[in-house]
């Protein structure tokens, strides 16, 4: 499903508006109509139900004015109760206040919330503009519709969220429902938004098609296509260098943990073989615990990490992998970054580099340039503050600016972990559609890269990869908190979910 951003929606709209001749009272009577049927449904069967419309100041309020109208015809007598003056309403909005007035809707111009008891809320206070934080007397209004025991339907996005990237105002409108007009905003797919918007439903309002014609970064939801397409069953007669060949460089004295799952997240995503490469002086932790797969022993003096000195003992393995998956507690010792740098430089087949593996860039950006294969990355959003010399705040507050800026000077796939996590590549952002708060656990992040960098070397094309390791990885999550819930998941709960998940798609 294809989403879009606050500056895409408005350009949207003028499109339709101002070059395509599409009367803006058009667009919006169709929104509004929208919302008085599911208003409807929402409150079939109640006797003589009591509806409250809460109207701002916009194009919001003038689709709530709208509904109004149309709820009226069918029986219904809403109360609309309007927070600005009436001289700041204009435009089309005030063409359908107007409408109101003249069919004799009830329309009370207050700055106090009313008293009485309602089935239903319209919430029309603010549309995909918002930002920031609610200011009085609107801010008195917003924790009057939360407080209130009763069903709340928003238009085109809850009061209070920020369309862009997902954040909240205190007090923001907490939604059983909401109507939003064409496509989907990005923000109500992101958190904490995403929670405040109930079920989302979105409707035609006579837009045209023109989604690929809009500037900025093209956002989509990702869903199970891709799953169905690349998952089926390995031909029967295959064998396990044709199922891929996993390098893993991972893992360092007290991080070994993070080599073990990455590991096993590869080998139970279907990868033939796995080698996982070890400093000597704790390899037997590796050897123990990775049975099915291989491993490296590399000499460490005895320091329990890699240096750049181990280079040619893993480089005797690059002819014969199909990947390498870099990074899962590699640590933050210098000798260990120059080591990450030869390789990435050097190899020439795909690459997924992950959590210490980064390191060494964000010191030097440029430094993706002399990779000579494709790659992807996987930081939280720390790491990609990071790289992006910035803090996780900014980068939050100005998710789409930062993403845009990121991906103009990178030529890889981008996973950005985060709730939910973003697989971006080139031009165009994939928005997960699974997982869950269970994840937020050590660990899981290395699962992860084991899942991705197992498709990998399966023969997945690497965007498709990433998305897919996303994907699955969530999927494996929700699964799990289906049956023992969220608390007390552990990475390796995820592990032992990786084949029933996939078995789904087979």
């Amino acid at each position: 499903m294809r989403l879009l951003t606050k500056e895409q929606a408005r350009e949207l709209d003028r499109i339709a508006i101002k070059q395509m001749g599409i009367p803006g009272v058009d667009l919006m009577g169709k929104a509004g109509s929208a919302v008085a049927e599911y208003a409807q449904n929402l409150i079939a069967g109640i006797h003589n139900p009591k509806v409250a419309i809460i109207c701002g100041k916009g194009n919001n309020a003038g689709d709530g004015y709208k509904a109004a109208l149309a709820l009226q015809k069918v029986g219904v007598n809403p109360q609309i109760f309007i927070i600005p003056d009436k001289k700041e309403i204009k435009g089309d909005s005030l063409f359908f206040y107007k409408k109101c007035v003249k069919e004799n809707i009830a329309l009370v111009h207050s700055m106090d919330p009313p008293k009485q008891k309602f089935d239903l809320i319209i919430d029309a206070v603010f549309g995909t503009g918002f930002k920031g934080e609610f200011r009085t007397p609107i801010v008195e209004f917003v924790k009057w519709i939360n407080s209130q025991n009763t069903l709340i339907l928003s238009i085109d996005i809850p009061s209070g969220v920020n369309a862009n990237n997902g954040n909240i105002a205190e007090n923001a409108i907490s939604a059983d429902t909401t109507i939003t007009m064409g496509l989907t905003k990005v923000g109500m797919t992101l958190e904490p938004g995403k929670s405040h918007c109930g079920e989302i439903v979105s409707v035609d309002i006579g837009f045209p098609d023109i989604y690929d014609e809009l500037t900025g970064m093209k956002f989509r939801i990702e869903n199970e296509d891709l799953a169905y397409k690349y998952l089926e069953a390995p031909d029967v007669n295959t064998y396990k260098h044709r199922q891929g060949k996993l390098l893993i460089i991972a893992g360092s004295s007290g991080m070994t943990g993070a080599a073990i799952l990455a590991s096993l997240g590869a080998i139970r995503s279907g990868t033939g073989l796995v080698t996982t490469c070890a400093p000597k002086s704790i390899n037997n932790i590796y050897e123990t615990n990775i049975i099915e797969g291989l491993t490296v022993s590399c000499e460490d003096d005895g320091k329990g990490y890699f240096t750049n000195k181990n280079y040619d003992e893993i480089e005797k393995y690059f002819d014969w992998s199909d990947t390498i998956l870099i990074g899962p507690g590699l640590g933050q010792n210098g000798l260990t970054k120059e080591l990450v740098k030869r390789i990435v430089t050097n190899y020439t087949k795909p690459l997924v580099i992950d959590a210490d593996g980064l390191n060494c860039f964000a010191e030097n950006f440029e430094l993706f340039n002399e990779i000579k294969s494709d790659y992807i990355i996987t930081p939280h959003y720390g790491e990609l503050a990071r790289l992006l010399n910035t803090n996780t705040l900014k980068i939050s507050d100005n998710l789409i600016e930062y993403l845009q800026k990121f991906m103009d000077g990178f030529s890889g796939t981008l996973v950005a972990k985060n709730a939910p996590t973003l697989i971006a590549h080139k031009n165009n952002v994939v928005v997960n559609s699974t997982g869950n708060q269970g994840l937020a656990t050590g660990g899981t992040g290395d699962v992860l890269s084991g899942v991705i960098a197992s498709f990998v070397a399966q023969g997945i094309p690497i965007s498709v990869a990433a998305e897919l390791g996303v994907f699955i990885h969530g999927k494996a999550a929700d699964f799990f908190a289906e049956r023992k819930g969220y608390r007390g998941m552990i990475a390796s709960d995820i592990l032992d979910m990786l084949p029933q998940t996939i078995m789904i798609y087979e």
